[in-house]
């Protein structure tokens, strides 16, 4: 079991389609069942397509998911009932919660992201992606700054990105003067292609190229939010000057 007292919630999210993030925590998901670190783990798909369900189950088939979609098309029934889930996650020691949203989530969506310990961000480095992430990620910066907050931790994970590519300074430039933290990237996720004809076993997923970047994406999350390394970053910088009033989401 992890060192952290409460529950964590993970949540993937960005208005642009097609970016990866229903992949992204299927996988991540599935990498945290098989790492036995966690006393439970769930995965809520809050898009209406319900593709992360699907996924999720021919990877990883013993891991609780459920559909909440809180599309506009939706009544915040949904909405309510996910929030109260976050809740119940956070209270709980050594439980993961991860979240697959909706492209164009609506504020009220946004809002609700920001009770999570970290949103994790899949985009790019095109002008099709950045640009929409860029505004998303200013949004998400600008609730916590107006509540002083410093969760969620906003980290951007690099997707799609071409084998040869070493070094990711435009991610880091382009995201420049935002409290964000740039992760390791994803390369290759065309295996997902095949999943998605029949299920797949672990020792598969071992052989496929991406997972020595998810080993290095789930290291990246297990060190700086997991094990809560960047809430101790925060505190030691002084980053907000909180009032007592304001509780943080541990």
């Amino acid at each position: 079991m992890t060192k952290t007292t409460r529950g964590k919630i993970l949540t993937f999210a960005n208005p642009k389609g097609g970016v990866g993030k229903s992949t992204l925590s299927c996988l991540i998901t599935a990498m945290l069942k098989w790492s036995n670190k966690y006393q439970d783990i769930q995965l809520i798909d809050a898009d209406k397509q319900g593709s992360a369900v699907t996924l999720l189950q021919r990877i990883c088939q013993n891991v609780a998911c459920s559909h909440y979609p809180i599309s506009y098309e939706y009544d915040k029934l949904n909405l309510i009932l996910l929030s109260q889930l976050m809740e119940n996650t956070r209270m709980k020691k050594d439980n993961v919660l991860v979240i697959d949203t909706p492209a164009r989530p609506g504020q009220e969506g946004i809002e609700l992201f920001t009770k999570s310990h970290a949103v994790v961000v899949p985009v790019s480095n095109t002008m099709a992606e950045l640009p929409p992430t860029l505004e998303f990620v200013k949004k998400l910066d600008q609730i916590k700054e107006r509540f002083k907050k410093i969760h969620p931790h906003i980290v951007i994970i690099p997707n799609k990105i071409h084998s040869n590519r070493k070094h990711l300074d435009e991610f880091v430039s382009y995201f420049d003067n935002l409290d964000v933290v740039i992760g390791p990237p994803i390369h290759d996720s065309s295996f997902i292609r095949k999943v998605y004809l029949k299920n797949y076993a672990p020792d598969k997923i071992e052989q496929e190229t991406i997972f020595n970047d998810l080993i290095k994406v789930m290291e990246f999350l297990n060190r700086y939010v997991m094990e809560e390394e960047l809430d101790e970053i925060y505190r030691i910088d002084n980053k907000y000057d909180r009032a007592n009033s304001l509780s943080l989401i541990k």
